[in-house]
């Protein structure tokens, strides 16, 4: 605008004009005394970044849009929840509600599945923790006339596994477990013997290298690239096998291939990184494993990524990039710290490489600490070869 103008309200759309910079707008309105409605908070989010008109200007030189962004919205406590593509729970409403419809519940409960699609249920175990976040999902996939495979059941609780029963009608074909941590294993033997057709467990049995609580030996192991079918009454459902060691030296993950879904068990969570904790966790292993999920979202159209914890995440290779980035930064910090403190010990290089953590996080945080340093010792080793 030209200087000297005084804004005039039409007192349709416009009341009490002001001229505010957006980021002094937003701060009025974060203390609760500037109303502003939901798409102008988002834009001036996104305008607060440019100090002046001219760089905004500057930006959009190109004629092409500044940024795009459409906004979801779910139901939270039985309300209507708005979120953005930067928020947890967007990519699961993209998934469940693809037209923009506002149906879906966003609730953590372990009372009942939440349908996810036809073919793919929810069930999330009573076990919210530091490191479970709102508990362990344990997926049901299939449909009643083709039967279930159980992804993940859980830990050893009676009441989950009972519910997971009770939600497949007891049509289980096979249980496979994502690896052997205690929050996913333990329930496969007792949901086991609930069922009449003794179904299979499936996974990889535990290495070496596991915790005493983290002990798992599968009916049958399964090999990479093998396909799990459920079929009947014309209905087919396809999994995929995916070996991705890194987390734990016994994960896999599994993809459905006909709705390009993949199940990332704790290899890909939503809302927080993934512990490597050696030995039985290795961090070129989970870097490695990354990048074999990046080529399956493009060989099998993966579009969402069902993790162990947390809502389900769109954009999959998106994802998987933004987490591989984290992790190489994280690695960068990590040398940093070593170089400026090459006598120092674990503790040292954990408040350099993780300042930006909470504190109270740091015990969990050493873990995957000594995972990189693990990586960057070996990779040190080869360039002195």
């Amino acid at each position: 605008m030209p200087e000297g103008q005084s804004p005039v309200a039409d007192e349709a759309e416009q009341f009490e004009p002001v001229w505010v910079r957006p980021a002094e707008a937003l701060a009025r309105h974060q203390v609760g005394g500037f109303f502003i409605i939901f798409p102008t908070i988002r834009t001036l989010q996104r305008l607060e970044a440019y100090q002046t008109v001219d760089d905004v200007l500057k930006a959009c030189a190109s004629e092409q849009p500044l940024w795009t962004s459409c906004p979801r919205a779910g139901l939270l406590a039985g309300k209507e929840a708005r979120y953005m593509e930067s928020d947890a729970p967007y990519g699961e409403l993209a998934l469940t509600c693809p037209d923009g419809q506002i149906v879906h519940p966003l609730d953590w409960q372990t009372a009942q599945p939440v349908k996810l699609l036809k073919n793919v249920m929810r069930l999330t175990a009573p076990n919210p923790g530091m490191m479970t976040g709102p508990g362990t999902n344990s997926y049901l996939v299939g449909e009643a006339d083709s039967g279930y495979i159980v992804i993940d059941p859980g830990p050893n609780d009676a009441g989950h596994i009972q519910r997971l029963f009770e939600a497949t009608g007891g049509r289980i074909e096979a249980i496979v477990c994502t690896h052997s941590h205690p929050d996913h294993s333990p329930a496969a033997r007792p949901l086991q013997a609930l069922c009449v057709g003794h179904p299979p467990i499936l996974g990889l049995a535990s290495a070496a290298t596991a915790r005493p609580d983290a002990q798992f030996t599968p009916d049958r192991s399964l090999s990479n690239q093998e396909l799990l079918t459920l079929s009947g009454k014309g209905l087919e459902h396809n999994l995929r096998v995916i070996l991705t060691p890194g987390h734990a030296a016994n994960h896999l993950c599994l993809v459905l291939l006909e709705d390009g879904l993949l199940f990332s068990g704790d290899h890909i969570l939503n809302g927080s990184t993934t512990v490597v904790s050696p030995p039985d966790g290795e961090m070129t292993a989970y870097l490695t494993s990354l990048d074999l999920l990046s080529a399956a979202c493009d060989e099998h159209q993966i579009d969402f990524i069902l993790p162990a914890h947390g809502y389900v995440l769109g954009a999959a290779k998106q994802a998987i990039a933004h987490l591989k980035a984290h992790r190489l930064k994280r690695e960068a910090k990590v040398a940093a710290a070593m170089k400026a403190k090459p006598q120092g010990t674990m503790n040292d290089w954990l408040a350099l490489a993780y300042d930006d953590t909470d504190p109270r996080l740091w015990p969990v945080a050493l873990r995957s600490l000594q995972a990189h340093v693990d990586r960057i010792r070996v990779m040190q080793a080869g360039f002195s070869a």
